[in-house]
């Protein structure tokens, strides 16, 4: 059985891009870039120069100047060169300063929070963690003690 290798419309081969060094050479055009730098290699004697727009633009020296006059990606480079032809940026919004009348650097009217007066005023209960077993009979006793003369109990 003999398999013909024609190449039918619809086909995958449509949507590949031909090698400027290698006709034979089909790829998908995300991998054009990295082949063109290792296929030069192998034609070293080929007379083929990049375009300055687009490095996937490869002709040959006598074809170049007319690609570089029509190249599409020749817009990019007119845009960098002449800027006064692009759309005005928008201005930055003025720096603004709000009055107020008052003033964080200062003292609150009221006192602070100090959670050791609030649990000696308030007879809570105090977990005398982090301290040495000896030290913490000791501020049990002091604190039952202390509820005992409020008769909390």
């Amino acid at each position: 059985m003999s398999k013909s290798s024609k190449v039918v419309p619809g086909s995958i081969v449509e949507g590949f891009v031909v090698c400027p060094f290698d006709n034979v050479h089909r790829l998908l055009p995300s991998r054009l870039a990295v082949h063109l730098v290792r296929c030069a290699r192998n034609f070293p004697s080929a007379k083929m120069v990049r375009c300055p727009f687009n490095v996937t633009h490869v002709h040959s020296v006598a074809d170049m100047m007319t690609h570089v006059a029509c190249c599409p990606n020749r817009s990019t480079m007119v845009h960098y060169m002449n800027p006064e032809t692009l759309p005005p940026v928008e201005p930055r919004p003025a720096d603004f300063c709000v009055q107020s009348a008052e003033d964080w650097d200062a003292e609150p009217p009221a006192k602070t929070y100090n959670p050791r007066t609030h649990c000696e005023n308030n007879f809570l209960i105090l977990n005398p963690q982090g301290n040495a077993p000896a030290v913490r009979r000791e501020i049990r006793e002091r604190e039952r003690r202390r509820f005992l003369q409020n008769n909390q109990f």
